[in-house]
């Protein structure tokens, strides 16, 4: 894009969160560099050269001590000077082809004010592409109508109140996805499960149904991954999703009977 089309067209600034991610931020910040016109890193101090490489790469590095996945995507968002913000994590990438369509998707009369974008898991040496990770997410929004919230650690895009999804003015869906590198093998996406699960847990409150849904949620997220979303269809990696799935919920709710136990005995 040269001449007075690229003047014109809207700026568009990428925002990132890291900490010690220097094996996958280069891929991030280069899928995104041809389409976006700023790239932003927040860094919670990494030890490794996660900082060095953001830079090397043209992008405006923050370090900020990490405070939870809201607050510094927040902090984040309040750094960029674009008119729209796409967002996105160390382990994703930005397809060629979703540049191309978020450009022209932009330069249309009366764009949306956000855009969901799929994610396309790749895990155990394949991408997920059917419905078994249906993961929609608002990943392109205009900045000033947007900001961070949700539970953590699920940090997620809240639009300023719009019109109905899909019209003008609302929130609409991107075609093309996002790539997602996730975990580098079982034992990592173990370990994030066990890391995600504490601060889902840390989030709620233990109950007297606690126990029961230790049982019931993680019957049903395996009855859903497995069945509803068809699991079944893609073999040994379908099982391996539902069972994964329903370990994390069982993990939450599991920390959360562990706090219960604690508490009474405390009493």
């Amino acid at each position: 894009m040269t001449g007075a089309a690229a003047d014109s067209a809207p700026k568009i600034s990428l925002i990132v969160i890291t900490r010690n991610e220097e094996e996958l931020i280069g891929q991030c910040l280069g899928s995104a560099a041809a389409f976006c016109d700023e790239l932003i890193v927040v860094d919670s101090f990494s030890t490794d050269r996660t900082a060095e490489i953001a830079r090397g790469l043209g992008a405006r590095v923050f370090q900020r001590p990490f405070e939870g996945y809201i607050a510094q995507k927040q902090f984040a968002l309040k750094q960029a000077r674009g008119e729209w913000v796409l967002s996105l994590d160390a382990d994703e990438q930005a397809t060629w082809e979703l540049g191309r369509e978020i450009r022209a998707t932009l330069a249309r009369p009366h764009p949306a004010v956000g855009y969901r974008v799929r994610r396309v898991l790749y895990h155990l040496g394949r991408y997920y592409t059917r419905g078994l990770y249906p993961d929609w997410h608002l990943r392109l929004f205009r900045r000033e109508r947007a900001r961070f919230g949700g539970h953590e650690p699920h940090a997620s895009v809240q639009i300023d109140p719009g019109d109905s999804e899909g019209a003008a003015g609302g929130v609409a869906r991107l075609r093309e996805p996002i790539l997602h590198f996730s975990y580098r093998d079982i034992a990592d996406h173990i370990a994030t499960i066990n890391r995600l699960s504490s601060q889902a847990a840390a989030e709620a409150e233990p109950g007297a149904l606690t126990v029961v849904k230790m049982i019931a949620n993680p019957a049903w997220r395996f009855v859903n991954f497995y069945f509803l979303r068809g699991g079944f269809r893609e073999g040994g990696r379908g099982l391996y999703a539902a069972m994964s799935a329903a370990f994390y919920v069982f993990l939450k709710y599991a920390k959360l009977y562990e706090r219960r136990l604690r508490t009474q005995r405390r009493l």
